[in-house]
């Protein structure tokens, strides 16, 4: 291993002197030339913090930082990065940076461990690919993308004890007998209503490992879909686990990703809310939340993504690398949807005519 003075890691192959580049699936890092494999020594778990005294310290806005400047140890060749963990643009080499820059840049915590490798990895996007309607015959024959590389991305984790005061109504079903007049004939029905009582109570909720994004590329709406991962299997930071993939440095301070966890939990706290309330129905009016013994960690979760170039456009797909989900981009055949829309009109008139003739037949 070389350590540069700017804060990086390379891990060279003492059999054949290539770089060495984590295994997916186990604890170790192999050589992709000679196979060689060197094992990992990481802690079980990963540290929590407390968050109240880090978010009372300063912290520079994360954009504010200045990127990096690697030095890659095969080639030689240097780069500017604001990545954590990447490829040396000339010789592939994996690089690591291992510089927080004076402590103004939070370092990962813990790294969640891939269940999936890149050929489940390429067997999930084949099979995602093939089950898509409307599809071109072309592109549910990709078998690979031309493209699967794997990285992580940072994650904020929360754990709180949460105290709710909350004040809402009850709601009670009652009958009552209703008479009613059809055809001529007199008939009863049972009516329901609801008579509302005040309540207010206190429910308590302990949260473990709330996660907010800490990135905002992939969006929001792409990460919820291609969640959840499961923390369960978190181990110590190391940064072998990160040799040969890309790994962005945050973007998304950890204040604001609380608050996007309480949100998270408000939804939670509601819910116990009206557990508490009771009835038929529930209406919540208000929730007074207290948090107490509040602890964080920043996890970097894994994923396998792909970029592939089919007629002309390019599309990206992302596969969860602890489930095998998959959720991307993906072409739309014009001569499809023309035919099962034109499929759809000779199929509503056939019954049409049926209808028709049915018609004319019995008058």
């Amino acid at each position: 291993m070389t350590t540069a003075s700017t804060g990086q890691h390379q891990y060279a192959c003492s059999s054949c002197g290539a770089a060495l580049e984590f295994k997916p699936g186990t604890s170790s890092m192999v050589c992709p030339y000679c196979g060689a494999t060197v094992a990992i020594t990481a802690s079980t778990d990963s540290t929590k913090h407390d968050y109240v005294a880090y978010a009372n310290a300063p912290h520079p806005p994360v954009e504010t930082l200045p990127a990096f400047t690697v030095s890659c140890r095969n080639c030689g060749s240097s780069q500017t990065t604001t990545a954590i963990a990447g490829r040396c643009q000339s010789c592939r080499g994996a690089i690591v940076v291992t510089d927080d820059l004076g402590g103004q840049l939070k370092a990962p915590d813990g790294v969640v461990p891939f269940a999936i490798d890149d050929k489940r990895a390429a067997g999930c996007f084949k099979d995602w690919a093939s089950s898509r309607w409307f599809a071109p015959n072309a592109f549910k024959k990709v078998g690979t993308a031309e493209s699967m590389r794997g990285g992580y991305l940072p994650h904020w984790s929360f754990d709180d004890k949460t105290t709710t005061d909350y004040t809402g109504e009850r709601g009670e079903h009652y009958y009552t007998t209703e008479t009613y007049t059809e055809n001529g004939q007199t008939h009863t029905r049972q009516v329901q209503h609801t008579a509302w009582y005040p309540a207010s109570g206190r429910v308590q909720r302990e949260f473990v490992d709330v996660l907010a994004p800490g990135v905002t590329v992939p969006d929001r709406d792409t990460l919820d879909d291609l969640g959840p991962w499961s923390t369960a299997g978190a181990t110590g930071y190391e940064s072998e686990y990160l040799a040969g993939y890309d790994v962005p440095r945050y973007s998304v301070m950890a204040d604001a990703g609380f608050v996007d966890a309480k949100q998270e939990m408000a939804r939670v706290i509601e819910d116990d809310c009206r557990a508490d309330i009771g009835g038929d129905e529930q209406r919540v009016e208000s929730m007074t939340t207290a948090d107490a013994n509040l602890l964080f960690r920043l996890l970097l979760l894994p994923l396998w993504f792909a970029t592939y170039v089919f007629a002309g456009a390019t599309y990206h797909v992302y596969v969860n690398a602890n489930t095998g989900k998959v959720i991307g981009d993906r072409p739309y055949s014009k001569v499809k949807i023309a035919f099962a829309v034109l499929v759809g009109l000779l199929v509503a008139g056939a019954i049409a005519y049926v209808y028709v003739r049915s018609r004319s037949s019995g008058g």
